[in-house]
């Protein structure tokens, strides 16, 4: 039989069946956790075809951040012949290191002001290792305001109930949007929140889940880090974990004040990607909390 391991020029020891897989299962087409002959972890990710260029994209961008010194990333291993990307038994394959991490304590996680503060770090750093570098497209770059219109259409056809209750908010919203592609941009994760992160207690061991990352608008992953923290409990606005993670923005980043003053708007425009989510998945109580809780950021942001 074929090693799985040998184009990247291991040799596999075991495959660990037992090992929980952090991260989203929906952006490899199967995960699994192999072990090699130096008793190294590795997790082998078979991905589509048509993912290919972009995840090479990614790859290549984890691998220049790696080099200019960034550290708590996963870069993927190249195989013997240079590439980020595998052919085994007719299918392509990724390969980056598998680390053991601490389940995010949930909803708890939004009172620790420790993790506010790594969570700084990190968008402090991913700011200071891109500045100036080219980095690859991946292809995931597309219009915000776009994507939520598109968005309002499809509901308008086929779920009128829900684009009644949308309306408002569209009209709050895409005025509002219409000014971020004129924002500062700068190189982004592009889903970035405490469950794309490998924790080791309150310490960030690696961030994961690159699929989205590209140049965007420099605030987009602050936004989005707000949402999806508050989304867990909206008391997360005024305490621990939030209030901490903008300390260390203020204190470690020079985001341009534009660009903080877009957040209230910024922050429910991200809300259109997750509530599409719930409606692919017919969610009917996620959808309802997500209309809530975008209602919320409305009225409480002004």
């Amino acid at each position: 039989m074929i090693d799985p391991l040998e184009p990247w020029g291991l040799q596999t020891l075991a495959r660990h069946n037992d090992k929980n897989i952090p991260g989203s299962p929906e952006r490899a087409v199967s995960r699994s956790v192999i072990e090699d002959a130096g008793n190294r972890l590795w997790l082998m990710e078979r991905i589509a075809g048509t993912q290919v260029e972009g995840r090479t994209a990614i790859a290549e961008n984890l691998q220049t951040l790696t080099d200019s010194g960034m550290d708590l990333l996963l870069p993927y291993r190249k195989t013997t012949d240079g590439e980020f990307t595998a052919e085994v038994m007719g299918f392509p394959w990724q390969l980056s290191p598998y680390v053991e991490s601490d389940e995010l304590p949930r909803p708890e996680f939004i009172y620790d002001r420790e993790r506010g503060t790594a969570l700084a770090g990190i968008v402090s750093e991913l700011r200071k290792h891109t500045s100036g570098r080219k980095m690859s497209e991946s292809g995931t770059e597309s219009s915000l305001l776009d994507y939520s219109r598109q968005l309002a259409d499809t509901v308008a056809k086929h779920q009128p109930e829900i684009s009644a209750r949308l309306e408002p908010i569209y009209a709050r919203l895409f005025p509002a949007m219409e000014q971020f592609p004129s924002l500062p941009k700068a190189f982004c994760h592009g889903d970035f929140h405490p469950l794309n992160i490998l924790w080791k207690g309150k310490s960030i061991l690696a961030v994961i889940d690159w699929e989205f990352s590209g140049m965007r608008p420099e605030i987009y992953d602050v936004a989005n880090m707000i949402g999806c923290v508050a989304f867990e409990n909206p008391a997360a606005l005024g305490e621990g974990l939030l209030p901490a993670f903008m300390d260390g923005l203020y204190s470690r980043t020079d985001i341009a004040d534009e660009s903080y003053e877009s957040l209230p708007a910024f922050i429910p425009a991200l809300r259109f990607a997750w509530l599409s989510e719930w409606l692919r998945k017919k969610d009917q109580e996620m959808i309802e909390m997500e209309l809530d809780f975008m209602e919320l950021l409305l009225s409480v942001m002004g």
